[in-house]
């Protein structure tokens, strides 16, 4: 006769074997109070979905329309692709996909896909927010911390947008609800709306100081018109006598016909504030990147190398950093119009290659080589 105890704890292990006890990697739950660091207060989590197959952070950061003009959003297996770094569990997790990317709430593309960009509407100013899902594998279930980092090796880059010590989340912990995450984004974006309203004032000064310089421009034109004449004869006799470079001259990037094949040129109305990569005059900074891009545009086999330099005071590794910011700021300038990155390559040389030795804001600039392969 059969032990009637044997029994029933053989037939329970069998319907355990059948239906697993329900665990963390089984529940679906959403942490509407994500808890982590990050650089910079123009980026937030919104809040992390957690599903047996899928961990997805929920993304929102601000757009400066006027310094970058757009977002670019990495697809998977991209290097500048967002990641996650285990603190606890010693292992790294790609992201599976980027999806419903959103532009003041509006949807603009549902899945990203081979370096697609996103840039904004012609003459947009002021600031603009984005959201996006990012989309990880299911982690296990013994991590419990780990950095979302934007790019490979890029831990330390204080212009990316990185979170870090990211605390995951069991369904037992405190989740919040959907006031708290809700509470947030409220008061993430109340803190730019006032910054729109200042933009406004800042353009409007804008505006005015432009009239001011044209107004001005046009009274020099009119008091130089008696000299025109001589003017024209010294531009031609100078047009015949052949170019001569001194060593180590470099020929400076002025208009459309100044971009030459192999040649390296500096790109002399591009100006950086000290100790930043913000360009020190917008307008002739975005006018000669519009150089650059029709030219790259109008020949799609080219290719661009960017060279940053920075000046000769501050600390070195300060100054290394800044040039090596100056020109990832250019090539994601070319890349939000359409140039795609993998024709741009950069190097940059810090405080080693000054065009004046003694210091001067020259030495805080780019240069550029065009290759054509035509």
């Amino acid at each position: 006769m059969k032990n009637p105890f044997i029994h029933f704890m053989t037939l329970m292990l069998f319907v355990s074997f059948l239906n697993p006890v329900t665990s963390q990697e089984q529940h679906n739950y959403t942490d509407h109070k994500p808890e982590y660091r990050k650089w910079l207060d123009s980026y937030i989590l919104d809040k992390i979905e957690y599903t047996p197959t899928s961990t997805v952070f929920y993304f929102r950061f601000v757009c400066d329309n006027v310094n970058s003009g757009g977002a670019i959003f990495y697809p998977p297996k991209d290097k500048w692709a967002w990641f996650l770094k285990g603190r606890d569990v010693k292992k790294n997790f790609d992201i599976t996909a980027v999806k419903n990317v959103r532009r003041d709430k509006v949807l603009v593309k549902r899945n990203v896909t081979g370096g697609e960009f996103n840039s904004l509407p012609n003459g947009r100013t002021g600031f603009t927010i984005f959201t996006c899902e990012v989309h990880f594998p299911r982690l296990p279930d013994d991590m419990n911390v780990a950095d979302l980092i934007e790019g490979r090796g890029q831990e330390f880059n204080r212009r990316h947008f990185n979170c870090f010590n990211v605390k995951l989340k069991t369904w037992k912990d405190d989740l919040g609800s959907e006031k708290d995450s809700k509470k947030v984004v409220e008061k993430f974006e109340e803190k730019y709306k006032g910054k729109k309203e200042e933009k406004k004032e800042e353009k409007k000064e804008e505006k005015k100081e432009e009239k001011k310089e044209e107004k001005k421009e046009e009274v020099e034109e009119v008091e130089e018109k008696p000299d025109t004449v001589k003017k024209v004869e010294v531009i031609e006799k100078t047009e015949e006598k052949p170019e001569v470079k001194t060593a180590g001259s470099k020929r400076k990037l002025h208009t459309e016909k100044d971009l030459v094949c192999g040649e390296e040129i500096i790109l002399d109305n591009i100006k950086f504030h000290d100790n930043s990569t913000k360009f020190n005059g917008m307008i002739a900074a975005n006018k000669t990147m519009f150089y650059i891009f029709n030219y790259m545009k109008e020949h799609p086999k080219s290719t661009l190398e960017l060279y940053g330099h920075s000046d000769v005071f501050g600390p070195e590794e300060r100054n290394m950093e800044l040039s090596k910011q100056r020109v990832i700021k250019l090539q994601r300038w070319l890349s939000m119009y359409g140039i795609k990155h993998t024709r741009i390559e950069y190097e940059w040389f810090g405080p080693h290659k000054p065009l004046v030795a003694e210091g001067d804001i020259s030495n805080r600039r780019v240069e550029i080589k065009l290759e054509c392969n035509e």
